[in-house]
């Protein structure tokens, strides 16, 4: 699950001088939308929420007041987290959802596999000699080039955990021979053996050797062929224009590291899918948290009626200029897709959450109905 993005902040003792009044009508997101305009400070209606079973708790406080900063329309991709499976040492996607803007300010690699469950790898390291880069989805093991005299020296061991890139150089053929320290000799003697050697360069730039001999499970790297520069990496607003899904990609640069509990780089793209969204931060003295609300929800909100007067608190003045300095970069990134239910009025309604099968992440939008539960299924970025 994603971590939050909060500011801390001070609140001085006139704090409580000024308080909201609020509306007695509740609105929905988007009728707060058509019908005020923003910034507005709400507060979600008392409901009672329902979590997924493996969820401890909201992310963030929706009894807080909220400031409803700016909204905004965009395409965006939908993604599964992909992760390494501890038990098996295999890639597979978790429950955790994701969606990337398409203004997303990073840059991913794209895998020649459709899906975490993609068979279609290869088995050797000989079979990855003709291709530009590859990824390893097994433990493997390479040899640094530390300062080669014409190809000869001998190259210390390092050890690789699934998920790291390579870009392949060149094909080498010499004599060599592993030693019992472990390292690697490339020699020109009657003691060793004519080997082919590949080239590479791990994602710090590392110079390494690994014989093709070598077996593991890898798979390809498109170049990138979607604007015609044939680079390897690929924008998001690329993949939403172009792409066929679903694929996995691999992460490799962004403004900030993705905010996951448990994050390998990979990811699953599902669609692409346009949404209307509204941008805000819930109010807390302890901090600001974002979020990002679907236009679509259905959750309601009571409107503070004075947020004139509401402008001069120290604490939405905090807000307001925090949401200015940095709400549009919030906007534009990659976000944590949190699922929940929303109990509906229906007495008969069982005190249980809706199973996996009417998970809400299987969809872009937030107009499912878990049927014969009393509840609606719901979600908000953060």
């Amino acid at each position: 699950m994603s971590a939050r993005r909060t500011a801390r902040v001070s609140e001085s003792g006139s704090a409580q001088q000024k308080r909201a009044q609020w509306s007695t009508q509740a609105y929905k997101v988007d009728e707060l939308l058509s019908q005020f305009s923003l910034p507005q400070i709400v507060k979600c209606q008392p409901l009672s929420i329902l979590v997924k079973r493996d969820s401890s708790s909201m992310p963030v406080n929706l009894g807080q007041p909220i400031l409803l900063f700016e909204s905004r329309a965009v395409r965006k991709l939908l993604a599964r987290n992909v992760v390494l499976d501890p038990l098996t040492g295999r890639f597979t996607e978790n429950d955790d959802t994701v969606t990337i803007p398409n203004d997303y300010e990073g840059s991913f690699l794209r895998l020649r596999s459709r899906t975490s469950k993609d068979h279609t790898t290869h088995k050797t390291i000989e079979s990855l000699a003709n291709i530009k880069a590859f990824l390893n989805l097994s433990k493997m093991a390479a040899y640094r080039m530390v300062n080669p005299h014409n190809g000869v020296g001998e190259y210390p061991r390092l050890d690789y955990l699934p998920g790291n890139v390579f870009a392949v150089d060149t094909l080498l053929t010499g004599s060599a021979k592993l030693k019992q320290d472990g390292k690697f000799l490339v020699h020109k003697n009657s003691s060793s053996k004519d080997m082919k050697i590949l080239k590479c360069r791990d994602d710090k730039d590392n110079p390494i050797i690994m014989p093709l001999s070598q077996s593991g499970e890898f798979v390809e790297i498109i170049p990138n062929d979607l604007n015609g520069s044939n680079r390897l990496s690929v924008n998001s607003a690329e993949l939403v224009e172009k792409q066929t899904f679903p694929i996995v990609v691999r992460y490799i640069r962004g403004p900030f590291k993705p905010r996951l509990k448990s994050f390998t780089g990979l990811f699953t793209l599902l669609d692409s899918f346009e949404e209307n969204t509204i941008v805000g931060c819930v109010l807390d003295k302890n901090g600001y948290t974002f979020m990002e609300l679907p236009v679509c929800s259905p959750l309601t909100f009571h409107l503070a009626l004075n947020f004139t007067e509401l402008q001069g608190h120290p604490m939405v003045k905090n807000a307001l200029r925090l949401c200015d300095t940095n709400g549009h970069n919030f906007a534009r990134d990659l976000k944590f897709k949190f699922k929940f239910a929303q109990r509906t009025e229906q007495p008969e309604t069982p005190d249980k959450p809706p199973d996996e099968a009417d998970d809400p992440g299987e969809s872009p939008s937030a107009r499912n109905s878990i049927k014969g539960f009393g509840v609606t299924s719901t979600y908000i970025y953060i």
